[in-house]
């Protein structure tokens, strides 16, 4: 294997890996109210609905740009404090995943890592096609990676050819309930 490849193969399996923590941790891990305080008793009374809502695929766009593209990785969690957003404490101390939810139809946002950052939202009509575009327009050298390579829930991906992040998107099936899509942004190096 080249030296080129293997790289490409690690980027393949640290995206694989963050993308099944995102997928599993979109809220899966976290408490409301856990901890004390105001933050405490708002998140206690947040809509179980706008906890990951049905956000229109604009809102889904533009929270991505904003906080996960266009805020430097160091300044997004201040940033998403600044819009109203509040951390949903994880029940797990060792979750990876920093999940930031608001009141209202805007999207959860996801920190891990040293710079990965993903929104995620109740599947609505049009996010997939708004979410091509929106990749197409910002990443415009990047090329499509067999989703399959990286997960189950994984439904596309993309590989900077700058030797960017990955670009990936999640689809979570739940039985009983509303499916959930996600927008993540996997550093590589």
């Amino acid at each position: 294997m080249t030296r080129a490849a293997a790289i490409r193969h690690g980027r393949a399996d640290r995206a694989a890996a963050l993308a099944a923590l995102m997928a599993a941790g979109v809220l899966a891990g976290c408490a409301p109210g856990a901890g004390q305080g105001p933050e405490a008793i708002e998140l206690a009374n947040i809509a179980e609905p706008n906890i990951v809502p049905k956000s229109s695929p604009a809102q889904f766009a533009r929270a991505f740009e904003r906080f996960c593209l266009d805020t430097p990785a160091e300044a997004r969690a201040e940033t998403l404090r600044a819009a109203d957003y509040v951390p949903f404490a994880p029940v797990r101390a060792s979750s990876r995943v920093r999940t930031f939810v608001v009141d209202d139809r805007r999207p959860a946002v996801m920190l891990a890592g040293e710079g990965d950052c993903a929104v995620a939202a109740e599947a609505r009509t049009g996010q997939s096609a708004r979410v091509a575009r929106l990749v197409a327009a910002r990443f415009p050298a990047a090329r499509p990676v067999e989703p399959a390579r990286l997960g189950p829930s994984v439904e596309a991906a993309w590989l900077s050819r700058s030797g960017g992040p990955v670009i990936l998107t999640l689809r979570q099936l739940r039985p009983g309930h509303p499916s959930r899509y996600t927008l993540a942004l996997v550093q590589t190096d």
